[in-house]
């Protein structure tokens, strides 16, 4: 793939978290969807959660995924 770096997780990795990231995207307010003025977007997903997480803690954590061309790639 042009412009992406292939990178092999180390010997020295205590987890491999495979799966994709996603965008979430949090309201600035409580209330119906209708209602909420603006959003702000972060990263979610299972495995990126899980990865940060057991980095947090210590562990040494390589995630494995692929993103796509558009805009939130």
């Amino acid at each position: 793939m042009p412009g992406s770096a292939a990178r092999t997780p180390a010997a020295d990795t205590d987890v491999v978290c495979l799966g994709e990231s996603m965008v979430t995207f949090l309201p600035s307010r409580p209330g119906r969807l209708a209602d909420v003025p603006s959003f702000s977007r972060t990263i979610g997903g299972a495995e990126s959660n899980v990865a940060c997480a057991l980095a947090s803690a210590g562990h040494t954590v390589t995630w494995v995924s692929r993103v796509g061309a558009d805009g939130f790639g």
